[in-house]
């Protein structure tokens, strides 16, 4: 996304009120460029390839708490998105849940900013997340995600091609595997029939005309 991009994005989501936080003090574009630099610097070797943060404190004064705090759901939003697109930019992966938390420091003066990164593993030691058409985004764990018509899956699809219980994501070993359950329609992963596949980032899961995209984050 770059530092100019997530500003830009920044200002169109809250309707071009967003200038300046605060005359002096941190700016939204800084926060964006430390927390990519904290993913560089923390960048590690796992088994399964190159590793980065997904936990990340932001200690802010308080006079640029408070200019943060009009828009800090949004802000937080958006620094997760950013740290996902710098991870694929690194071709990395998260081991967990991305998290974004800002603290107050009565210490630091305004325009003083310290950023915490830690590597921390979700359940299983790897994550990943379906996102919906609607921009919904569900969270995978280490118990299978049901996908089908039936009001009990754990993801219910509206969609006459679609079987009761169509298809399931079961966490394994090197990250998340689709398995079509025998529907009578077939599933499809970029465009392509799947019975069972080990899920990339960024694919899309097709069941009758429903697209879910799957992010290994």
């Amino acid at each position: 996304m770059g530092v100019q991009g997530f500003e830009r994005r920044l200002e169109r989501l809250l309707e071009g009120t967003f200038t300046r936080a605060s005359r002096g003090g941190v700016q939204p574009a800084e926060v964006a460029a430390r927390l990519r630099r904290e993913m560089d610097l923390g960048r590690t070797l796992g088994t399964k390839g190159a590793i980065v943060p997904n936990d990340f404190e932001i200690a802010l004064s308080d006079p640029d708490a408070d200019a943060f705090e009009a828009f800090l759901d949004v802000l937080d939003r958006e620094l997760v998105e950013e740290a996902r697109e710098h991870a694929r930019t690194l071709k990395a992966q998260f081991l967990g849940p991305i998290s974004v938390r800002f603290v107050r420091d009565e210490r630091f003066k305004a325009g003083r900013m310290e950023i915490t990164a830690a590597i921390v593993a979700g359940a299983g030691g790897t994550a990943g997340s379906l996102v919906l058409a609607d921009g919904t985004r569900v969270a995978l764990g280490d118990q299978p995600t049901s996908l089908g018509r039936l009001s009990d899956c754990t993801i219910q699809i509206d969609d006459p091609q679609a079987s009761r219980r169509h298809a399931e994501i079961r966490p394994v070993p090197d990250g998340y595997l689709i398995a079509d359950l025998g529907s009578l329609n077939g599933t499809s992963v970029n465009g392509r029939p799947a019975t069972e596949q080990l899920l990339a980032d960024g694919d899309v899961i097709t069941i009758g005309a429903v697209a879910i995209r799957y992010e290994a984050s």
